[in-house]
């Protein structure tokens, strides 16, 4: 890093609320178990503060609330109004991945790009990619090795494509946009109809996938085409691995959606929404906004009301974990009504 704490302090006044203790240079950020001189560390226990001390960093970030008195001599303490979010913020700027380290040329002579396709300015494309026609890559689009963006996609300013993607033909990524490593962001969606016989017809999925601004989506990820119109991602949104996005889903802004969710065709999801992991969602569904969905989640039913739901089919969290709570003595309870049904029978 090699910042002093007031300088790192004063880049970041909306996050540190000032310092105490000696004005030293930061040279590392490291995990807490691995403290030591010249490393800066994030606490969110308090009760860990005298432990750490005694690794003498260079700072620690604590909550600004639980700020000493005393400053110490030989580590700055700093005071955050959050902990958790001054480190992510301030590790992503001084700590972070360097992908612009010059391993390869800019654009690697392997690559394979339409003469009508259209790179910004600081645009990256790594060996073995393919950019089709009329593609548009914005300033500073990173494509990494082994990906494909087919003919029509457009990718906005500092997204960031991790090796072995696939973005399909006419979808639209935001700016500052991260997709992992396998991912495929319009798939053809899973449309069919039947006849008498059972046999199936495909009905191709024409429409497209758009990601807004900010969007992050792990690895192995699919988000599927819509069949006429899109399927649209809102902005701030984070997907984890392994999550499939069936056709014409629409998922609103910041939501925190983690492993192996699964989200059937057409259903509506609204902001803000933390779903854990394997959550399955059916089809032509609504998801009112600030909804949490725990504990393997099956929404079968709208949700209309903000909240926190869990278990198959969703119930409000406290009902479920009454319910669960009978469930474990069921089998006590079955001993009890027998020996009471056998009681009245002989009386």
């Amino acid at each position: 890093m090699n910042i002093r704490v007031s300088q790192l302090v004063q880049n970041h006044p909306d996050l540190l609320t000032g310092y105490k203790g000696p004005d030293q240079e930061i040279g590392s950020l490291t995990a807490l178990e691995d403290a030591k001189p010249g490393a800066l560390i994030f606490l969110t226990n308090p009760d860990q503060l005298e432990h750490f001390l005694k690794a003498t960093p260079a700072a620690i970030v604590i909550d600004e609330k639980h700020m000493p008195e005393a400053p110490p001599e030989n580590t700055a303490l700093i005071g955050a109004s959050h902990v958790a979010l001054a480190h992510a913020i301030i590790k992503s700027q001084y700590a972070d991945r360097n992908l612009r380290t010059g391993e390869w040329p800019d654009i690697h002579p392997s690559s394979v790009i339409h003469p009508s396709a259209t790179l910004g300015q600081r645009v990256q494309v790594g060996p073995c990619t393919v950019i089709g026609a009329g593609v548009s890559l914005a300033d500073d689009v990173i494509v990494m090795a082994g990906c494909v963006v087919e003919s029509g996609a457009r990718v906005g300013r500092g997204t960031v494509i991790h090796p072995r993607v696939v973005i399909g033909y006419d979808c639209e990524i935001g700016a500052d946009c991260i997709i992992k490593s396998g991912t495929v962001i319009g798939s053809e969606g899973y449309g069919f109809a039947q006849d008498n016989q059972k046999k199936s017809y495909r009905i191709p999925q024409t429409g497209r996938v758009v990601l807004e601004d900010r969007v992050l989506v792990g690895a192995n990820c699919c988000i599927d085409r819509a069949t006429y119109k899109e399927t649209r991602i809102g902005a701030g949104t984070k997907f984890d691995n392994l999550c499939h996005v069936a056709h014409n889903v629409q998922i609103g802004e910041d939501c925190l959606l983690t492993a192996m969710l699964c989200v059937a065709g057409s259903t509506r999801i609204g902001n803000r929404v933390i779903a854990s992991g394997q959550t399955g969602i059916l089809d032509h569904k609504a998801i009112a906004d600030d909804v949490i969905l725990l504990h393997r989640a099956g929404v079968v039913e709208d949700i209309d009301k903000p909240g926190m739901y869990a278990g198959l089919p969703t119930q409000p969290l406290q009902t479920y974990l009454r319910n669960t709570s009978v469930l474990r003595s069921l089998v006590e309870l079955r001993k009890k009504v027998i020996a009471l049904e056998k009681g009245q029978k002989e009386a």
